[in-house]
């Protein structure tokens, strides 16, 4: 065998005809490959199917491998319909079993620290770049770097966010006075951390929140020097967690020539597609002494910036375009905090779960612990769930019951599951240990902010 992986999986190196045989298989169109490829059976991994496609590159089929045609989709276009759910929701639950998104035992944390879990829905495709470097499109998303599902970094959710809040207080310089300005700004550097490029003895200005409000500028080193950090480097508080994704899409820009308006040159990009969902999850720990009025307003400040983050500048690449946004509604939502008081109109309301229709006992057998609907009997029926159609042929098999009770668990899950997954994560945390009393769900981000100005309503002038 050769150890060059791509060497001993000589794609381009056969002939048209095994080519195009051996495409089919990569990309699951075909069970087998063909005769004179047989060593093509040692290659299980999807995802190491899909790096041996990229050799089309440099071959007569490079666009067959990328979309195919219209009446013949193919390539890494059919792998992403018709196989890549499959296989992204194999490795996402393997990775669930590793790793854990749950929100932590707050009560093991510092006072004042929070956490915040929303599960919310692509309304636009999210874009990335991968950092592979040979792949059979040229602008693939991001990866998690060994599992190969789309994923968003920590690091990407804290440039998000960071950009997010520092955008929105740079449309606010002129209406705010210099100490506010600087309250505000040092504020994210108490989230995030020391600003990239600002140096404590700079005699130029050049980043941009200096260029907003110029005159503030030197003071705010001072302060940040003489309150946070007198080396200039600064950890935030707030630690992100990962956000994996289950679908995997194709969109195409083709610039159009302007003396024949045609397109000959397609542009595509893998993008995680509209409809997907997914997990953001963020964690706040003052390691360092913090009154609670801060954390509140540090509360505040991130709820405001989220729900701007998700729902106006989005997130990911190509935001200018409207990239990387979703709903103000949610899935679901929960703020979760360790503080030793909480005003009384929001404790009156806190760990009450919303009104649901409990499931009946039979349906239980479809669901996790969460709620969710186990990958097995997921599918393209009514709210994701498999069609009748597609139950005849596995349901049973797979430990599910009789086609009339999926049916009815497929229409209670369609009206009430969203509601019965709050509830178990509220159950979920009370059980782990989580202070009950400092919990709220909420179903939209505008929800969420008004929960984080109840919190601080009394928590003094830093609020």
């Amino acid at each position: 065998m050769k150890h060059e992986y791509q060497a001993h999986f000589a794609f381009a190196l056969q002939d048209s005809t095994t080519r195009a045989y051996t495409l089919d298989w990569l990309i699951g169109k075909s069970t087998e490959p063909p005769d004179q490829r047989k060593e093509m059976d040692l290659v299980e991994d999807d995802y190491a199917r899909l790096e041996i496609l990229a050799q089309a590159l440099v071959t007569g089929h490079k666009e067959q491998a990328r979309m195919g045609s219209r009446k013949s989709p193919s390539g890494l276009y059919y792998w992403a319909e018709y196989r890549g759910k499959d296989f992204l929701t194999d490795r996402i639950n393997f990775i669930n079993k590793i790793f854990t998104s749950s929100l932590p035992n707050l009560t093991l944390f510092p006072p004042g620290s929070w956490a915040i879990q929303i599960h919310f829905t692509l309304r636009k495709p999210y874009l990335s770049k991968d950092d592979t470097d040979f792949y059979i499109i040229d602008n693939p998303v991001k990866k998690e770097w060994v599992f190969k599902v789309p994923y968003v970094a920590p690091s990407q959710w804290k440039g998000a966010l960071r950009a997010a809040m520092a955008r929105r207080l740079a449309e606010e310089a002129e209406t705010l006075d210099v100490d506010t300005w600087i309250e505000r700004r040092l504020q994210l550097a108490r989230l995030f951390g020391n600003e990239k490029g600002v140096g404590l003895d700079d005699e130029r200005f050049e980043v941009y929140l200096d260029q907003q409000k110029p005159e503030a500028a030197q003071q705010y080193r001072q302060r940040l020097k003489g309150e946070y950090t007198p080396t200039g480097f600064l950890a935030g508080r707030l630690h992100f967690y990962p956000t994996f994704f289950d679908r995997i899409g194709l969109e195409v820009i083709n610039p159009h020539d302007r003396k024949t308006g045609a397109g000959k040159n397609p542009i595509y990009f893998e993008c995680v597609p509209a409809g997907t969902k997914g997990v953001f999850t963020l964690l706040y720990v003052p390691l360092v002494g913090v009154d609670e009025d801060t954390a509140k307003a540090d509360l505040k400040a991130v709820a405001e910036g989220i729900k701007a983050m998700l729902t106006e500048y989005g997130f990911g690449s190509k935001t200018s375009s409207g990239h990387g946004v979703t709903d103000d509604e949610v899935e679901q939502g929960i703020v979760l905090v360790n503080f030793a008081d909480i005003p009384e109109s929001l404790e009156d309301e806190i760990s009450a779960p919303p009104d649901h229709e409990p499931p009946e006992e039979a349906f239980l057998k479809y669901m996790d612990e969460s709620g969710h609907v186990k990958p097995e009997f997921k599918g393209s029926g009514e709210g994701g769930l498999m069609s009748n159609s597609e139950y005849k042929q596995r349901g049973e098999a797979l430990g599910g019951g009789s086609l009339a009770e999926f049916k009815r668990f497929r229409s209670w899950y369609v009206q009430h599951g969203a509601n019965w997954r709050v509830s178990r994560a509220t159950q979920t945390s009370v059980d782990s240990g989580s202070p009950a009393r400092p919990q709220r769900t909420f179903r939209t981000l505008s929800e969420f902010v008004k929960i984080a100005y109840v919190l601080i309503r009394e928590g003094g002038e830093n609020a």
